[in-house]
């Protein structure tokens, strides 16, 4: 697979949340809306921010895969979903070239399970459904408690169905790190 971003992409969308915060801010100033927008568009300005460098993603994927390939105790484990590799030296800031992962995104398995015959209620299906809800439980409980690093953006397009039925995760533009004292917290 090859990620490319797209040419002025950044300068455009960090111009129109610029924009955005000067119009919330103006009404921030006039407490004319019930909602702080100006801190909405701040975070959200620090968070596309992270989106553009994929270099940063890359070595969030590789972060998040040694996690997952590791027990505890550092023995070499299976992991429970199948992540992109990124490709040595064809990474850049605006380009990543990884594993391709045939499959579907989550978002659209039940139509492809239609379009197989497969009733999405059925028992297979909702077998499926347990495996799909073990293997993602184990892998933000495992990143989340055990390192603190996770991927922050697990939307259903970014989760995969692989044609041989495996789990696969993609995109690691926002991926977000947690301390000790949260983990602990979390854990409890």
């Amino acid at each position: 697979a090859v990620k490319v971003q797209r040419p002025s992409i950044e300068s455009k969308l960090m111009g129109d949340i610029a924009n955005l915060k000067a119009l919330a801010k103006t009404f921030r100033e006039a407490d004319a809306l019930p909602l702080d927008y100006y801190t909405v568009f701040c975070e959200l300005e620090k968070q596309l921010g992270d989106e553009f460098d994929f270099i940063a993603e890359a070595v969030a994927m590789d972060r998040i895969r040694e996690t997952l390939t590791r027990s505890p105790d550092g023995l070499r484990i299976e992991s429970p979903v199948v992540l992109p590799q990124p490709v040595p030296g064809l990474v850049s800031k605006r380009v990543l070239v990884m594993d391709y992962l045939q499959g579907v995104p989550l978002s659209r398995a039940a139509e492809e399970m239609l379009k197989k015959g497969i009733d999405p209620s059925s028992p297979e299906a909702q077998l499926f459904g347990r495996k799909l809800l073990r293997s993602l439980t184990e892998v933000f409980g495992r990143c989340i408690l055990e390192s603190g690093f996770f991927h922050a953006d697990p939307h259903p397009g970014n989760i995969f169905v692989l044609d041989d039925g495996r789990i696969g995760l993609i995109d690691f533009g926002q991926v977000k790190q947690i301390g000790g004292r949260a983990r602990e917290t979390l854990s409890k």
